[in-house]
């Protein structure tokens, strides 16, 4: 599998590469600093044509499939006698069909759109943040699992777009985002909590938003347990697990205790990072509580906090050996995550390893 990690790997770098250069080269437009269009896009293509030219072999690439020849065998009324589907993806399915008549463009429209608009999110902190490595940070830690993830990178990745509604405090345009997300995935309802966001003037943390963030989310999750008899049977699968607390947050605990140490110089550099501190928080409590309903899918809503809060806690640090040793702990977390999450002895690697493409195959 040598050959697949090279290619991973070059793949990234290649990435990250294009982002910086992006970054060195952007242009000043109505006084805000924009990457290149160029490298930026370049960047942006690489990761695009790994995920979206793939052969069908990701995690739910053939329920993907078998969804769509579903889909295009009868009318949608007829379908939605079979499965509960979001609409927006069910109209995907029948563009493509019609348009392009193969499967494949459902995976290369689905792998643009969510690339495209995490690197939206990420792109709209150039001037506070290092722009390669938060691709870096994202590609290594979140990029891969939407391979096969289809429904889920949609939403997840308008949803991060819409952080920007939230900063800017245009509501109405942030919940128009989280409509627009929710008909690709029924989930992208948890961003509403976002709302609970207000922008401090002061440099402590808000302890009551904490609170309410901290309370809010688990009763959320017992209501939809509660409600779940009521519900599709296809969602039945994820409300079979004991109501309790799990200690996956374990391993975000260094970064939360990063976060907080900086918190006070977080904020001063960029008021930005309060709210993705609120994010980042609110992974912490979802991880905690997701036995509760049995899916932890809800934290790729927030997990791209850490693609700003990470730089941004580089940035802040005074000695050139902190900066050193930040940046190369970032560097080695990165690499072990994706390969214990996406590689290694995870279940994902037998649809990543080796890497295929529809015009080549990565050997063994």
């Amino acid at each position: 599998m040598i050959h697949s990690y090279i290619f991973y790997s070059a793949c990234v770098l290649t990435a990250t590469i294009f982002a910086g250069l992006a970054q060195k080269f952007s242009r000043t437009i109505k006084g805000k600093k924009v990457p290149n269009t160029i490298y930026y896009y370049l960047s942006m293509c690489v990761l695009i044509f790994v995920m979206g030219f793939r052969a069908q072999t990701a995690v739910d690439d053939q329920n993907y499939l078998d969804v769509y020849n579903l889909i295009n065998s009868m009318s949608i009324i007829d379908y939605y006698e079979y499965r509960t589907t979001e609409p927006l993806f069910v109209l995907l399915n029948y563009f493509v069909k019609y348009v392009f008549n193969d499967f494949q463009w459902i995976l290369i429209i689905t792998s643009a759109v969510t690339v495209f608009f995490f690197f939206k999110a990420i792109s709209y902190e150039n001037e506070n943040i290092s722009l390669p490595l938060a691709v870096f940070i994202f590609s290594l830690t979140q990029y891969f699992y939407y391979f096969g993830i289809l429904r889920l990178g949609l939403a997840a990745s308008l949803i991060a777009y819409g952080y920007r509604f939230v900063i800017e405090h245009k509501r109405k345009k942030f919940i128009f985002i989280v409509i627009l997300s929710t008909l690709f995935h029924y989930s992208a309802l948890f961003a509403l909590i976002f709302l609970l966001y207000r922008r401090y003037q002061s440099t402590n943390i808000k302890l009551s938003t904490l609170w309410i963030i901290t309370i809010t989310i688990p009763v959320a999750f017992y209501f939809v347990r509660i409600i779940s008899p009521y519900l599709s049977e296809r969602y039945h699968q994820y409300f079979q697990s004991e109501a309790g607390i799990s200690l996956g947050f374990i391993e975000q605990l260094p970064l939360l205790v990063l976060f907080l140490l900086n918190y006070k110089k977080l904020k001063e550099i960029n008021h930005n990072n309060e709210f993705y501190f609120m994010l980042f928080f609110i992974r912490i409590i979802t991880e905690v509580f997701t036995p509760i309903i049995g899916i932890g899918r809800m934290i790729w809503y927030v997990a791209l906090s850490s693609c700003f809060l990470l730089p941004a806690s580089i940035k802040v640090t005074n000695s050139y050996f902190g900066k050193y040793m930040l940046f190369s702990l970032t560097i080695l977390y990165c690499i072990y995550y994706s390969y214990f999450a996406y590689f290694g002895d995870s279940f994902r690697s037998v649809y990543m390893l080796p890497y295929r493409n529809i015009f080549f195959n990565i050997g063994n």
